[in-house]
């Protein structure tokens, strides 16, 4: 039995093969779970709470397909994601999903902050590990 080890954070991506924007195919590939157990949660949580027919959008908006990952880490809107992704070590999907729906959210507070760290965050600082 081999077990492998790595050190390679896992990155939330969409297929490129997927039936619609290759959400749940990318991120069950990803987290080596069935995409069809990601579908019927995001079936439950359209027919429960109605969230999943705002987030599966922002999720293709968001998430670079698996087969375009050398644009993965590129600069966007003044690079502050990025920025906060490399600084903190924390998944550069997850910041940009999180950075747009609170731009929803917040009615244009976010982008205000937004462009504030872009003056105040630090480009180049070393990333901090919990």
């Amino acid at each position: 039995m081999v077990i492998e080890i790595s050190n390679q954070p896992k990155k939330w991506v969409r297929s490129s093969t997927g039936p619609v924007a290759g959400v749940f195919e990318g991120l069950g590939r990803s987290f080596d779970v069935d995409p069809n157990v990601l579908r019927l949660g995001w079936v439950l949580s359209v027919l429960l709470f109605g969230t999943g027919l705002i987030l599966y959008p922002l999720f293709a908006l968001v998430l670079p397909r698996e087969d375009e990952l050398y644009n993965y880490d590129k600069k966007k809107f003044l690079g502050v994601c990025r920025m906060i992704s490399h600084n903190y070590g924390v998944e550069l999907g997850i910041v940009r999903l999180v950075t747009v729906v609170s731009a929803f959210a917040s009615l244009g507070l976010t982008f205000v902050l937004y462009v504030g760290l872009f003056f105040f965050l630090p480009e180049n600082k070393e990333k901090l590990y919990f």
